[in-house]
């Protein structure tokens, strides 16, 4: 009986112990630890970049940039030279090549026939033709002897310049363009002359190069422009009858005018 007793007291002993020492244990851990909040968000990191140091560094970052697209600039529209031909009775498109010795496609191409069997008499076609060569000075002789020296013509030359030939189609929208040719020898560069009428409306010519005998319409609508067609971009007519057109060139100064019947 007594050794009974004597073992449950080391028993109790024991378990009080043990008891003891859990909640030791428990209150060391919850003093060296921070609290932890089952509600707590984490707030994100912020990164940091320092300035590079070396070139090494800054050649890195900046390869992890994205790349800059350039900025494209509008090609210039190149004109080249024509000669206006009124359709005749009995013409055809093979005659009328083999007339300006052209191909029937450089016709097809210059003038857009949507129809190459039907040309309407009294139509008129743009016939591409080759500008004259000028020849440079490497090409001129070297001798100075009478018999290789330049001969000056002697009869009279045309001063260059553009002449406004007509306005076709005024008060069309669709239809209403300026025909303007070149006049005089050599290549004239429109590009910054402004094309002007009496409201205050101006249309300014692209990088251009006219030739010798070479046109060009200025449509009021809008379109692709092509060899012998420029586009206003406008969205109503501008010319009216009685209306004077005037062309200026780059510096102003005015260089044709003429007035819609």
């Amino acid at each position: 009986m007594k050794q009974s007793k004597r073992l449950l007291y080391y028993l109790l002993i024991n378990i009080l112990v043990s008891a003891c020492t859990t909640v030791a244990v428990l209150v060391i851990w919850d003093r060296t630890q921070a609290p932890v909040s089952l509600f707590a968000r984490r707030t994100p990191e912020l990164a940091v970049v320092s300035a590079p140091t070396s070139t090494g560094e800054a050649d890195q970052i900046q390869a992890t940039l994205p790349p800059v697209e350039p900025v494209r600039t509008p090609t210039a529209t190149q004109v080249q030279n024509v000669e206006a031909y009124e359709v005749l009775f009995g013409d055809t498109l093979g005659l009328i090549a083999e007339k300006f010795d052209v191909s029937i496609q450089e016709l097809l191409d210059v003038n857009q026939i949507p129809d190459p069997n039907s040309l309407p008499v009294g139509m008129v076609l743009y016939i591409p033709v080759t500008p004259e060569v000028v020849p440079t000075s490497n090409s001129l002789p070297t001798s100075t002897s009478a018999s290789t020296l330049p001969v000056t013509p002697s009869g009279p030359q045309r001063e260059a310049g553009v002449v406004i030939n007509g306005v076709i189609g005024a008060g069309n929208l669709e239809s209403e363009r300026v025909f303007l040719t070149r006049t005089g020898d050599g290549e004239l560069s429109l590009a910054g002359w402004q094309l002007r009428d009496e409201d205050g409306n101006v249309f300014v010519f692209p990088q251009l190069i006219l030739f010798k005998d070479g046109g060009i319409n200025i449509w009021t609508t809008s379109g692709s422009p092509t060899v012998v067609d420029l586009y206003w971009g406008m969205t109503a007519p501008v010319w009216d009858s009685g209306e004077r057109v005037e062309l200026q060139d780059a510096q102003g100064r005015k260089k044709a005018e003429f007035t819609v019947p």
